[in-house]
């Protein structure tokens, strides 16, 4: 029985879009004030930051990383419009990052996350426009459908989440590099500063492979970072922010972030042992983790530097891999990121273990789309593995160069099919 052929590629995600979308369709006309029947607040996730603007907008930098300031300005906005939040939306970014937000956020709630939304939906057609020119054109089809229906950012979008913005520097990052636009490419890298978790195995590749131009755009990135950061909000606010981004872990556990929704190595551990191991062998065993697959990364990454061979966009498509694997925090939203290795491998034109790539994209996203609450019951998170078995995979492919070939030969993922009996 063919479960994978072209067409059931596209009708599949396409039936998962249109029943998420009629969903929270209902759930927000059933809104009040930007509230939802349950109580939550319409893209809650973006409500820490425009939390953060609106502190920045108003001269209360200070505040900014004061946990208790955080919640009881929640819960004095909530106060009219539900008396009964108790929650907070923790403010987790950078200094700069609030003052940016701090413009929107003059406009009022309701009609700064409508700009956001529109602001993210930009940023992610600038990435499909760049995956255009990597891809043939069925190929580049059937990725976009793939990523719109990809429940991941839905989630990103609904909830007010940055995750295409991170989508969007990633794939300028990899885009540069593949050009051989190494002083671009840094620098574009260090636009992650708003994630800094995301560019650390990025940025040590590079180091790594001793790409000094690359480094030298993402000092230079980094340092006008940095200076915007005390300009904007002095430098008592960036050493606030340094100081709570410690205490970050801590914090998320004990405001009741479900563990169940982490998709990275310390997410998998602390959902397998969070009941009966103590935290510190959790911590050990994400830590090996962590390193095992930096140990295939550098192995993937050993041959010499070539941007404008098919290999090189492979070893690209591992190396966001292991940057999501390897992260201490990976959200349900920000699996969205998951859709470039994919694109990537796509680009690559890998045709030996097609099949294989295949099936682990096919069976991440109908985890993403279904196995939240399996993962919550059964208390295993299967995304990592799936990304552990895609990282290996890559790896085996670059060590067989008969296994690649150009993308406008057969990277075509609409043909694609996994045949199970």
């Amino acid at each position: 029985m063919r479960l994978l052929t072209p067409e059931r590629v596209r009708r599949y995600p396409l039936l998962l879009l249109v029943v998420t979308v009629g969903l929270y369709g209902v759930r927000l006309a059933r809104s009040d004030h930007w509230i939802e029947p349950d109580g939550r607040i319409v893209g809650q996730d973006y409500f820490a930051f425009y939390m953060a603007g609106d502190r920045v907008a108003r001269g209360q930098t200070s505040q900014l990383y004061d946990a208790a300031a955080q919640s009881e300005y929640q819960q004095a906005w909530m106060r009219d419009s539900n008396p009964q939040w108790r929650g907070t939306c923790l403010y987790l970014n950078p200094p700069h990052y609030a003052w940016l937000l701090s413009w929107p956020a003059r406009l009022g709630y309701g009609r700064s996350l409508l700009l956001w939304w529109a602001a993210s939906l930009i940023a992610f057609g600038v990435s499909v426009r760049l995956w255009r020119r990597w891809l043939p054109p069925d190929a580049w089809r059937t990725a976009v459908l793939l990523a719109v229906c990809m429940p991941a950012g839905f989630a990103a979008l609904a909830g007010g989440q940055n995750s295409f913005f991170s989508l969007l520097v990633l794939t300028g990052f990899c885009s540069l590099l593949m050009k051989g636009r190494d002083g671009w490419a840094g620098l574009v890298l260090s636009l992650l500063g708003f994630k800094f978790q995301l560019l650390l195995v990025p940025a040590g590749l590079l180091l790594w492979k001793r790409r000094w131009l690359a480094l030298g755009g993402f000092a230079l990135g980094s340092g006008l970072t940095l200076g915007l950061s005390v300009l904007t909000t002095g430098l008592e606010s960036l050493r606030a922010y340094l100081a709570f981004s410690g205490e970050i872990a801590r914090l998320m556990h004990a405001d009741g972030f479900d563990v169940w929704k982490q998709h990275s190595w310390r997410g998998f551990f602390a959902l397998l042992g969070g009941s009966w191991c103590p935290a510190h062998w959790i911590t050990a065993a994400a830590i090996a983790a962590c390193l095992a697959s930096l140990a295939v990364l550098l192995r993937l990454w050993r041959e010499p530097w070539r941007p404008g061979s098919p290999a090189f966009a492979l070893r690209l498509s591992a190396l966001i891999m292991a940057t999501l694997l390897t992260s201490p925090h990976l959200f349900h939203y920000d699996m969205v990121l998951a859709v470039l290795p994919v694109v990537l491998w796509a680009a690559a034109g890998e045709s030996r273990h097609r099949s294989a790539f295949v099936a682990i994209a096919a069976l991440g996203f109908a985890w993403l789309a279904l196995g939240g609450p399996a993962g919550a019951t059964l208390r295993v998170q299967l995304s990592p593995l799936l990304m552990a078995g895609w990282l290996l995979l890559a790896e085996r492919a670059v060590r067989e160069p008969s296994a690649i070939v150009t993308a406008t030969e057969e990277a075509d993922l609409g043909t694609s099919a996994v045949s199970m009996s």
